[in-house]
């Protein structure tokens, strides 16, 4: 994408880059940000080899093999069947390397099982279907619902002339030399208390979470008592959308709440990206409501802060390459 910028995109994503005070890093794939080790309770798990300051891409992958799927909940015969003529396609080694990745044992058929509890969501389509794929060593990065890192899939990225796509995992936070690196399995859930968000992970991934925010000391009740306020704010914020009368300032005010208690939470992406983006329609919204001759340059102001706020976080957790950076790249020339 870089080579297709704008001058004035360009000046977006340096003032982004700015702002954020990125420091300047090795690619990946020159650094060894991490390895792979025996972690007490987990089975292995990735810790930091050196600090790893926030923003820094830490890993590209391919992955190993994907699967197309089109139900949502348990697999269906026909999506087996492409799983089992993915199977069949791999080297003996690769399916040995396959066989390595965790697999409670809770299903006689423990190739579907694994597959289930390792991939990772590729790409959605409008059409109802989705890839997913399994990646060999992203696989080995456990979970927390305060992570330290954001993983994606990037379609852009890989050969320039055949981008075939890459995982990629990106620090959303500071990481000190011998920390864990974690990632979010059930980001979407990030508004759930500890019950449910233990009992998903449990029915998903076999595994009971004691993370900080799970667990029961000051820092987990702190969790609780802001994911309720979260989903209280969420709440008031669905109530509110699409209001175009006096009820509308609502909406600002639960997107504003929300922003505030994921921050104090420590949550990343995607949700501050979404709720800097919704902030921003609401000011252009805004801005429409005025006469055009009379522009309330404060309005602008905000809507220009909000659009940014968005590209910053998407930066931070996506990298310039990305489909993402585009849409709000976009968004912010609608100044």
């Amino acid at each position: 994408m870089a080579g297709n910028l704008s001058d004035r995109d360009r000046q977006e994503l340096d003032r982004a880059h700015k702002e954020l005070n990125l420091a300047p890093v090795l690619h990946w794939s020159e650094c060894q940000y991490f390895h792979v080790v025996p972690i007490l309770g987990k089975g292995q798990g990735c810790r930091a080899r050196r600090n790893i300051p926030r923003g820094t891409c830490i890993h590209e992958e391919k992955p190993l093999f994907s699967v197309k799927r089109v139900e949502i909940g348990g697999m269906s015969p026909a999506t087996r069947q492409r799983l089992t003529h993915e199977l069949n396609r791999l080297r003996p080694d690769q399916y040995q390397q396959f066989l390595t990745l965790t697999c409670p044992g809770r299903s006689n058929d423990q190739d579907q099982e694994r597959f289930e509890m390792n991939n990772f969501q590729m790409i959605i389509e409008d059409a109802g279907f989705s890839q997913q794929g399994v990646f060999l060593h992203a696989a080995r990065f456990n979970h927390s619902c305060l992570p330290n890192a954001w993983f994606n899939w990037n379609p852009l990225l890989g050969d320039e002339r055949r981008p075939a796509g890459r995982l990629t995992v990106y620090t959303v936070r500071n990481i000190q030399m011998g920390e864990e690196i974690l990632v979010d399995y059930q980001n979407t859930n990030c508004y759930e208390g500890r019950i449910t968000r233990r009992r998903n992970l449990h029915r998903d991934y076999a595994f009971t979470c004691n993370c900080d925010a799970c667990g029961y000391r000051q820092r987990g009740h702190l969790s609780e008592e802001r994911r309720a306020a979260m989903r209280a704010a969420e709440a008031l914020r669905q109530a509110n959308q699409g209001q175009h009368n006096g009820q509308r300032w609502n909406l600002r005010e639960s997107i504003l709440r929300l922003s505030e208690l994921l921050d104090q939470e420590g949550i990343v992406y995607p949700q501050q990206a979404t709720l800097s983006g919704e902030l921003a329609e609401w000011y252009y919204r805004e801005l429409g409501l005025k006469n055009p001759l009379n522009l309330d340059l404060n309005l602008h102001d905000q809507f220009l802060e909000a659009s940014r706020a968005r590209l910053k976080t998407e930066v931070l957790c996506l990298g310039e390459k990305s489909e993402e950076i585009r849409l709000s790249l976009d968004a912010t020339a609608r100044r």
